[in-house]
């Protein structure tokens, strides 16, 4: 690739990246501070920048305050703190790779404005799937993606001293949803009625096993969510364009005041296509480890890009804001004259549903198998303290491991607490490609506040190292 320091020393990288959340405002600060001479550039199609995606259910629920918390610098601090200029409410509709320029709208006057580069960062991001489902575009049905998305959910009077809810699609963030709804309420009579319907036949799908999820169903079923597996919205049913409820694949109806659909994301990728940018996985932004794409100084960052699966050596498409923030980074070095490698992802994910905390990295056993490994798996179910210490909570541990060589393949873990920091345990022993019984034998610490005396990611280790040749 052209080095950034390969251009004239007496003129400005000009440096224009598009989008401006996790990976584009990670890109931007970053190439900042390696070069503070460049001329960095952020075009942002919403009102606002750099907020954290992941905190708005804790605004719909009431947690957070209001969505300007989410919000970690205005545009106006980006210019006077770090000379980065962020043109907002701006949509970026073409690339001309050949003359280095990105062709932007004004979304509120209209007006098109070329913008010059000498390297280019593409982090568009994702976007809600919208099913192909009759009635999809009555009122009261909502998406969850962006910060608008829960603007509008939040201030909705269609969500707001209503009955009942539903949410299709219990993944990660359907989940989330599901908490924050029931938690908010119906005003001044009691807990909301929430249903969340999932095609699949558990909850959790692209995260759990059915064994695991079973425990994060009870969880649910414990604070009165209402839980329909194996079938799929068919049709949103509804009166004078409002919507009344749902019908499902098994041809049940449901009575609702809304429905937000959390039915997946698709990588905004056409913008990159359409310019001779080859896609990869999920027709997501193919990268290599330096963030480059097939297009030179044309570089892509965040949930429009794809991931190395540092298990599996294999792309693939997880848009999580961990990523997109680490993505962004290198890109952002790279760009400025760096030369660093993102290492990969382990798919390492977490979220929490009432009083049980979920996470998961790695791979499956069905996920093994389709990448030629022999697994084993073993669950063990411990505490997350000394027996007799107050607060004492359960926790469920899976790992699984090659069968042939020992390596550490993935594991999912849910708990009362004490998820994360195991989770992020084993995520390093996949990037370091540890063996079963390293994680069954290293020096775990203990005081019966934060842990049994048998560390519980031990003795899954060991049960599951039993299977091992």
């Amino acid at each position: 690739m052209k080095s950034a320091r390969e251009l004239s020393t007496n003129k400005k990288k000009r440096i224009v990246i598009i989008g401006g959340v996790a990976a584009g405002t990670s890109a931007a600060s970053k190439a900042k501070r390696i070069d503070p001479n460049a001329d960095v550039k952020i075009i942002q199609e919403e009102s606002v920048v750099s907020y954290a995606a992941c905190g708005i259910p804790y605004v719909i629920e009431g947690v957070i305050n209001n969505f300007e918390e989410l919000i970690e610098r205005p545009p106006d601090v980006f210019k006077s703190k770090y000379d980065i200029d962020v043109i907002v409410n701006t949509r970026a509709h073409k690339i001309d790779s050949f003359r280095k320029q990105v062709h932007a709208t004004d979304l509120q006057s209209g007006k098109d404005t070329i913008f010059d580069y000498d390297f280019l960062v593409v982090a568009t991001g994702a976007r809600a799937v919208v099913p192909n489902i009759k009635g999809v575009n009555q009122k009261g049905v909502f998406f969850i993606r962006n910060y608008s998305d829960g603007v509008k959910i939040n201030d909705s009077t269609r969500t707001r001293d209503v009955h009942s809810s539903i949410i299709a699609g219990a993944g990660l963030i359907g989940l989330e949803m599901v908490e924050a709804f029931k938690k908010r309420g119906h005003t001044g009579r009691g807990d909301m009625d929430v249903t969340v319907v999932e095609m699949a036949d558990h909850i959790l799908p692209s995260l759990l096993d059915k064994n695991m999820a079973k425990i994060v169903e009870r969880e649910l079923e414990a604070n009165g969510v209402k839980i329909i597996l194996g079938e799929r919205v068919e049709e949103i049913l509804g009166r004078d364009g409002q919507i009344k409820g749902i019908r499902t694949s098994a041809k049940r109806n449901i009575d609702s005041d809304f429905i937000v659909l959390g039915t997946g994301v698709r990588p905004n990728s056409e913008i990159a296509r359409d310019a001779g940018v080859e896609l990869g996985y999920a027709n997501a932004i193919k990268v290599d480890e330096y963030m480059r794409t097939n297009i030179p100084d044309i570089f892509a960052a965040g949930d429009c890009a794809t991931a190395r699966n540092y298990i599996t050596n294999k792309d693939t498409y997880v848009p999580l804001g961990t990523t997109a923030n680490k993505q962004g980074r290198v890109a952002g070095e790279n760009v400025a004259g760096g030369n660093t490698r993102f290492r990969g992802i382990a798919g390492s994910a977490i979220t929490k549903v009432f009083d049980l905390f979920i996470g998961k990295t790695g791979l499956t056993s069905e996920e093994g198998i389709r990448n030629g490994f022999d697994p084993v798996e073993e669950v063990i179910e411990s505490i997350t303290r000394a027996g007799y210490y107050p607060g004492n909570k359960p926790i469920w541990i899976k790992i699984v491991a090659d069968r042939k060589s020992g390596r550490v393949l993935g594991s999912q873990i849910v708990g009362g607490e004490g998820v994360k920091e195991r989770i992020d345990l084993i995520a390093l022993a996949l990037l370091l490609k540890a063996d079963i019984r390293d994680l069954a034998s290293y020096d775990a610490c203990y005081v019966p506040p934060a842990s049994p005396v048998w560390e519980p990611i031990n003795i899954a280790a060991s049960q599951t190292a039993k299977l091992v040749i």
